[in-house]
């Protein structure tokens, strides 16, 4: 019983790390689509060179990638 408890939660983890690496490439394609419109938001012209929003976001996408990783090797190897 405890080990599908792991694989349970294991699962859990790796779902919700691979749902926010989704919701933030989408977020971040939404933001270029409105960067191409007419009245574009302050933050596009942040984002023509390489800031540091642009290495948080690039640390949280590879800390989500990290997660489901480790969390699939525990699973398997456990």
């Amino acid at each position: 019983m405890k080990k599908i408890t792991q694989i349970a939660l294991g699962l859990m983890v790796v779902f919700i790390a691979t749902f926010m690496l989704f919701f933030i490439f989408d977020s971040i394609d939404k933001l270029a689509a409105r960067c191409k419109g007419e009245s574009p938001p302050d933050i596009c012209n942040q984002l023509n060179s390489f800031t540091l929003s642009m290495l948080m976001i690039l640390l949280i996408i590879s800390g989500f990638v990290i997660i489901i990783f480790v969390t699939v090797y525990i699973i398997l190897v456990r």
